[in-house]
């Protein structure tokens, strides 16, 4: 065989090598365990079921953390069967997107090139990611009540397909813990609510951050509007509609959010569609909302205007350190046991002793006595006694007040407690009242106690024959201004119709527009104002006894208005401290 030649020998040098016998593998296989990986931004993708659509409230203090000191935990990330991208399994998107921004800005290797720990798609993958984002997004950033509810609404979906079947509010619960989510089911229950009724109709509401708060006093007020509509036999399905159409006026950002006009307007609505009265409207809101406080303090449904009973006492908590909690329901006056205490009962007169005239020296006791010493029937008349009306909050929220306070070195008064050693008051409402004094740190502003005033006022107008009507709300002032009725009033609702006036400056006010005229309007309403000063103490007292006029209580103000006065009084006081610069 002759020699190739030197061009033979370099053709077959550069010829290509033999074609494979199969396709080459496009890529690896995932793990099978939980394994460390270190991930390039364009291989990576945020989860797209993530519960929160806002902006992270922390995303600027994560940033510069990120850019001191890099990353202090891996983000973990898993992959769905047959997708192109890891995703970010339980909480990360953030960071994920920080790291984007940091790339972008500076080009940094570092926030390129990310460690971080995989994890294995399984069966229940999308639950695990859908229940683990949601528990991160509330441990890192909070949520927004409305983000988290259809969040949830999506989780729900998923545990149906799972069993197939239906699922209660609690077996719900019980799912979402067992996957890591605590929830109670009534907590469920109002986001299920709020995203069936609430966001068709204010969404721009509930997204610019409307809290559980107010979005339960919304729930509480179309459920109450809907028991006083079908007491004047108006069909449930047109309520809906009504109560929609009323929700979409008050779109918009929750700045602007002011529940007293969505109360004012359905109401209004309803008198209208169904030719009652705003004051007979409004009694019967009041009477379910009522109703549904007592039922939940005692534990079962209390009809609508019907009195109501102190709960029974071992539902009472009491504070480490306060007297052991009762065990029963006090007596009513008429079948206490003799020698049973009773605080509106005045001091027994000292005893005489022995027959001889002597008086025992011992001084009455004009103080409550200890606690420690009163029995158990003792405890609860003299709590009894200090109730007006049950204020319907229950101990799990007083327990989260109370912790609250205590981080800012505040003690809240206890009313079960004080109420042995104090003479505190206790009134229900939109605002309860168990201290007419003391003004917790939330509400110690100018538009708080704006708000609440004119809460109180309208409630205290509605116990003393003043037409609701009447009364608007106004950004100035105390928050509320009086126009003159246009019919005429009963005794008690014309005093207390010119006391609410009296309260609100509008004579100081005039005055100070024209001086001039002030002596001309002293005249004016001079007749007016002697009878006003002739019948306030009727209003506020009754009639009391003379040699020849019995005493009479007819056309004075209620307890719980007296003591709605006297908190109105109060927060009326601070209000103008405020604004005065003290």
């Amino acid at each position: 065989m002759s020699k190739p030649s030197n061009e033979a020998v370099t053709q077959r040098l550069l010829a290509g090598g033999f074609p494979g016998s199969s396709a080459p593998v496009a890529r690896l296989a995932d793990p099978i365990k939980e394994t460390p990986m270190v991930l390039t931004l364009d291989e990576m993708a945020p989860y797209d079921h993530n519960p929160r659509t806002t902006r992270n409230p922390l995303y600027d203090e994560i940033k510069e953390s990120i850019r001191a000191r890099g990353l202090d935990q891996p983000p973990p990330v898993t992959r769905r069967p047959g997708e192109e991208k890891f995703i970010i399994r339980t909480g990360g998107n953030t960071r994920l997107e920080i790291l984007n921004d940091l790339w972008r800005e500076t080009k940094d290797e570092r926030y390129y090139r990310v460690h971080c720990l995989f994890r294995p798609w399984s069966d229940r993958g999308e639950i695990v990611s859908l229940t683990g984002h949601l528990a991160e997004n509330d441990l890192r950033g909070n949520l927004m009540f409305i983000e988290r509810a259809v969040h949830l609404e999506a989780i729900k979906q998923h545990y149906l397909m799972e069993s197939g079947g239906s699922l209660s509010l609690r077996e719900f619960s019980r799912k979402l813990k067992e996957d890591g989510y605590s929830i109670s089911h009534s907590h469920l229950s109002k986001m299920q609510e709020a995203v069936r009724i609430l966001l068709p109709a204010v969404p721009s509401l509930l997204y610019s951050g409307l809290g559980k708060p107010q979005i339960e006093k919304i729930l509480a007020l179309r459920s109450a509007a809907l028991q006083a509509w079908c007491k004047y036999k108006g069909t449930e399905d047109d309520y809906y509609i009504l109560f929609q159409e009323v929700l979409n006026n008050f779109d918009g950002h929750t700045d602007n959010f002011v529940f007293e006009s969505i109360q004012d307007e359905l109401i209004g609505q309803i008198r209208r569609a169904l030719d009652v009265g705003y004051e007979e409207v409004l009694g019967a809101i009041l009477d379910h909302q009522d109703s549904s406080r007592r039922s939940q303090l005692v534990g079962v449904q209390v009809p609508d205007g019907q009195a109501p009973q102190v709960p029974a006492t071992s539902a009472i908590a009491s504070a480490p350190g306060n007297s052991p909690p009762l065990e029963r329901l006090p007596e009513t006056p008429s079948k206490q046991k003799q020698g049973a205490a009773s605080p509106s009962t005045p001091p027994p007169l000292p005893e005489r002793t022995g027959g001889s005239g002597a008086i025992d020296t011992t001084p009455p006791q004009h103080t409550p006595p200890d606690p420690e010493q009163l029995s158990e029937e003792e405890r609860a008349a003299r709590l009894n006694g200090h109730i007006v009306t049950p204020d319907g909050i229950g101990q799990k929220v007083r327990d989260v007040q109370r912790r609250i306070a205590a981080e800012h070195g505040e003690t809240l008064p206890d009313f079960n407690s004080d109420a042995l050693r104090a003479i505190p008051v206790q009134a229900g409402g939109l605002h309860a009242i168990s201290d007419v004094w003391y003004i917790e740190r939330n509400t110690d502003t100018p538009e708080e106690l704006r708000k609440v005033l004119r809460t109180l006022v309208f409630e205290i107008a509605q116990l003393c024959d003043v037409p609701g009507e009447l009364l608007k709300p106004t950004d100035y002032a105390l928050g509320f201004t009086l126009s003159t009725p246009q019919s005429e009033l009963n005794a008690r609702g014309t005093t207390s119709w010119q006391f609410l006036q009296s309260l609100t400056g509008m004579y100081s006010y005039v005055v100070s527009r024209d001086p001039e005229t002030a002596e001309e309007l002293k005249a004016s309403i001079a007749e007016e104002n002697a009878t006003f000063a002739l019948n306030l103490g009727q209003l506020l007292l009754g009639d009391p006894l003379f040699d020849s006029k019995p005493a009479s209580t007819e056309g004075r103000m209620t307890d719980a208005a007296v003591v709605k006065l006297f908190r109105v009084i109060r927060l009326a006081r601070r209000l103008i401290e405020l604004e005065a610069g003290q």
